[in-house]
């Protein structure tokens, strides 16, 4: 019987040590995550979606990987040359953005039935949207520009760390 409950207990502790979920990893298809396309040896566009309004983290996880990218090219630093910020929706009709919902409530004395409309504050509403920035770098070493630059390796310790 011990050796049961000393089982049972075990893995019921270590469900609560698995990994924190991350939004750092690379996109399925056109999900969260990141991608990114060389435009020419020293040059790459990386994109980053996030689901959610999150243009701040978003961004900072764009500046990780082309941190990254540019340590696994070999080289020190890199430009930001353009950068764009998209909220995109994914509501079939975003120009609508009221439902009606009806809730139902029960009790000892009957039910009651409430409608109300759910409108653009809505936190669910939220989760219907993704935040997508997409950054053109260009990598070089030596010397760093002091204009839209990062060090790599600085740019890579500082976003990697809130990973762990």
């Amino acid at each position: 019987m011990k050796p049961a409950l000393l089982f049972c207990l075990i893995l019921m502790l270590s469900a609560c040590a698995t990994a924190p979920y991350s939004h750092y990893r690379a996109a399925q298809k056109d999900g969260p995550g990141y991608k990114e396309i060389a435009l020419d040896s020293t040059s790459y566009r990386v994109q980053f979606t996030l689901r959610g309004n999150q243009r701040t983290a978003a961004h900072n996880y764009a500046l990780q990987r082309a941190a990254e990218l540019t340590l696994a090219a070999g080289y020190d630093w890199f430009i930001v040359s353009k950068q764009k910020r998209r909220l995109i929706s994914t509501r079939e009709n975003s120009a609508e953005r009221t439902e009606t919902i009806n809730t139902r409530r029960c009790g000892l004395l009957g039910c009651q039935t409430q409608t109300y409309r759910a409108d653009r504050n809505d936190p669910l509403a939220e989760q219907d949207n993704y935040t997508l920035v997409l950054l053109d770098i260009h990598m070089g070493r030596g010397i760093r520009p002091e204009k839209n630059s990062y060090d790599a390796q600085e740019t890579w310790e500082k976003f990697s760390r809130r990973e762990k």
